[in-house]
């Protein structure tokens, strides 16, 4: 999903109370304090903390917190580590239904997933969890393919930490200043379970390899017919 103007704002937790509107579940498998930027586009939350230098939420180490936003939420909520934003979790409970969702990694990579709490496939049969529990296991799968390593990650240090003999990534990251062939190893190659570039309507407005970018990221918003999400950061 995009947003066309972003309001950085908060979820107040009320794990006591019962509701029937729209409830966001954090599951915290970290042994720290997890610090989450929440940002949105519709819908009303009480600031409950500072994270990133926005407002945001808390969830203790090794705790599971529910949040429950408005009926017209449609935001994110990113996990913040000593500044350094990871996957970026985009939940619209604005349409009726249901919710759209993805996971983003346009601007970090961490280790994270969003789907429904029951667990359901979407409408489609498919499985429903956006996000990488281990990305950097998945971009080593996708490494392994790779025949000129140094060559390749060497033009990219920023992005990829790679072993001195070249064999396996240590690290990966993502900004938006990331090159093309950057992207197209995350989002083509490795097949994040995210959108790694911004897509558009079926790619449109796009050629060549930018249309093929496009297409996949499209691929990864998806909608199931619950409004009752869980966000599991590893």
């Amino acid at each position: 999903m995009r947003f066309t103007s972003i309001i950085v704002v908060s979820f107040i937790s009320l794990n006591s109370l019962a509701t029937a509107g729209p409830v966001v579940t954090i599951h915290n498998t970290k042994t720290r304090t997890l610090c989450l930027k929440v940002e949105h586009s519709s819908g009303h939350f009480p600031t409950t903390t500072v994270c990133g230098g926005a407002p945001g939420i808390n969830v203790a180490r090794m705790e599971t917190s529910s949040f429950y936003p408005s009926k017209d939420f449609n935001g994110a909520i990113t996990p913040i580590t000593n500044g350094v934003p990871g996957t970026r979790f985009e939940i619209n409970f604005a349409s009726p239904g249901g919710t759209w969702y993805d996971a983003d990694m346009e601007m970090g990579i961490s280790g994270g997933t969003l789907g429904p709490s029951d667990h359901r496939k979407r409408p489609n049969g498919l499985p429903s969890l956006a996000g990488e529990q281990d990305p950097l296991a998945k971009a080593n799968a996708a490494w392994a393919h790779v025949s000129n390593k140094a060559a390749f990650a060497g033009k990219y240090p920023r992005y990829m930490g790679v072993s001195k003999d070249w064999k396996r990534l240590e690290s990966v990251h993502m900004d938006k200043a990331a090159p093309q062939s950057v992207k197209v190893f995350f989002q083509l190659t490795a097949r994040f379970n995210a959108y790694v570039v911004a897509g558009s309507v079926q790619g449109k407005g796009h050629t060549g390899m930018e249309k093929a970018l496009a297409v996949a990221a499209d691929e990864k918003s998806w909608f199931v017919n619950t409004q009752a999400m869980t966000i599991t950061i590893f």
